[in-house]
């Protein structure tokens, strides 16, 4: 899907009913049209080592649940400048 419609940001949580979201980053990155996308992964998951892994996999930038609003606003507003200063 997002080869396809190529969005300007990726929200992933980890997660997912029917793949897990390590996997779904892999492929985003692994796509020639899909590896420059900002991928913010969103987990209940705190633990360190699961973040730099998925730092070291390509995410831009990992949130927890519960989200913090006023810093998911920021980290889309960050995001879509740096895309957007790249065009």
């Amino acid at each position: 899907m997002a080869h396809e419609s190529v969005p300007d940001l990726v929200l992933l949580d980890l997660n997912l009913p029917d793949i897990d979201g390590r996997e779904v980053l892999s492929r985003l990155q692994s796509d020639p049209v899909c590896s420059g996308l900002p991928v913010v992964v969103i987990s209940a998951d705190v633990m360190s080592s699961r973040k730099d892994s998925l730092f070291q996999a390509g995410a831009l930038e990992y949130l927890t649940k519960p989200l913090n609003i006023q810093k998911f606003l920021h980290v889309l507003d960050r995001s879509l400048a740096e895309k957007a200063s790249l065009r």
